[in-house]
């Protein structure tokens, strides 16, 4: 093994400083923009950098689900499914089928160990959207295409289905999501829902979640105790209606209850929602609320119209346009930005600072965040709609601006 000296050390430093300034992308800013009021001097562009996520098994099982479900309803009030639609769907299906690991599970990327969780969701779209069990048709006999559609074909699937319905035996199954998460329902009640959807969980499993808390003023969530994070409301009030649509509680008082607060949860849910349809920029949430509205027949509510044209937009091609994945969230430019900086130092080139200052000034949140009542002040990780301020990139950026202002930071 060659030595590791300084100036191996250097030059690998060197290259990925190139590499990293290469990456800096630069849009226009007018003269006129509020965020020229920010600034010691006017600039004419902004900088920053964007990344780019890993593809997700999970992401791309959510996403499928709640294009399935859709579908399904379309079929069934006698409509013509966008030919998007089944593209999508059958492009999904083809790209877990091919990145299946050969224990039979599936982890968070395809370099990943399998995990319970992102296994069963994969499981569960595979059967969901077999031919068998109602799910989207081949558009002709696969044998027929070129290269054949691998994961449509009944061989193939079947396959890989029993491998992975082995996989989650052997790694204890229900009781092992619950168990994975606790008390905590945020991500196992929606994995066990959207297994609920496929058929392969009973509903009696899912745990009711009480959505109606939705209805109370916001500044109350934090003394009720949401059994979900801060940020999954979308998520309690979508999961916790599907649940009660198809298994609404044994208490009258309850059902009563539940009943009443469903149009004013909805209500709560539209207006939380960011303009182009993703909460929090993310596929899972996003494809968590679409697939439980959709599976309830409100295909046309605007929730899920914006939930569906985010997922179509968000869906990656791979070489041929035969698969295609989802990523868990569309970027984390702003978490990339302040990680760039903080990381090269006193080596940000000078004129990029000015713009780079801008940018990340004009990201800055201004006023109380409509979804999470967050005060304002703070930063998301991201620059677009979705993107909620916490308390990890908010110091990052803090430390980045500080950076470029010369301010020397003791540690």
């Amino acid at each position: 093994m060659p030595d590791i000296t300084p100036n191996r050390i250097r030059q690998a430093y060197e290259t990925a400083k190139a590499a990293l300034l290469a990456e800096m992308v630069s849009a226009p800013v007018a003269a006129d923009d509020p965020v020229q009021k920010l600034l010691d001097a006017p600039v004419t562009e902004m900088r920053h950098w964007v990344g780019e996520l890993s593809t997700s098994a999970l992401s791309t099982a959510t996403a499928v689900m709640a294009l399935e479900q859709m579908r399904r309803q379309y079929v069934s009030a006698g409509r013509d499914v966008p030919e998007t639609w089944t593209r999508l769907i059958r492009g999904g299906i083809e790209w877990l089928v091919t990145h299946q690991n050969a224990d039979g599970g599936w982890g968070d990327t395809i370099k990943s160990i399998s995990n319970i969780s992102t296994s069963m969701l994969c499981h569960a779209v595979l059967h969901a959207t077999a031919p068998a069990n109602g799910g989207c048709q081949s558009p002709g006999p696969t044998e027929l295409l070129d290269p054949p559609i691998r994961g449509l074909t009944s061989p193939v699937r079947l396959d890989a289905m029993g491998s992975a319905s082995a996989y989650i035996d052997r790694a204890g199954g229900v009781k092992a999501v619950i168990a994975r998460y606790g008390k905590d329902r945020t991500f196992s009640v929606p994995i066990l829902t959207h297994c609920a959807l496929a058929g392969l969980v009973n509903w009696d499993e899912v745990i009711s979640l009480p959505f109606e808390l939705a209805c109370i003023p916001a500044k109350f969530y934090a003394a009720v105790r949401l059994p979900v994070v801060s940020y999954a409301l979308p998520a309690l009030i979508a999961i916790g209606q599907v649940r009660f649509h198809f298994r609404p509680s044994w208490n009258p008082l309850r059902r009563w209850l539940q009943r009443w607060a469903k149009p004013a949860s909805l209500q709560v849910l539209e207006r939380i929602q960011p303009p182009n349809g993703g909460f929090l920029e993310a596929t899972p949430l996003t494809s968590f609320v679409t697939m439980s509205l959709a599976a309830m027949g409100l295909i046309d509510h605007p929730v899920t119209r914006r939930g569906i044209e985010f997922i179509v937009s968000s869906a990656r091609w791979g070489e041929g346009n035969r698969a295609c994945s989802w990523p868990i969230d569309t970027n984390l430019a702003t978490w990339v930005t302040t990680l760039s900086i903080n990381a090269l130092g006193d080596d940000v080139p000078l004129d990029a600072c000015p713009g780079l200052r801008a940018w990340l000034l004009r990201q800055q949140y201004r006023v109380v965040h409509p979804y999470t009542n967050a005060a304002s002040g703070g930063w998301a990780w991201t620059d677009l709609p979705g993107g909620v301020p916490d308390g990890d990139d908010t110091p990052g950026a803090m430390l980045a601006l500080m950076k470029m202002s010369g301010v020397k930071i003791k540690h």
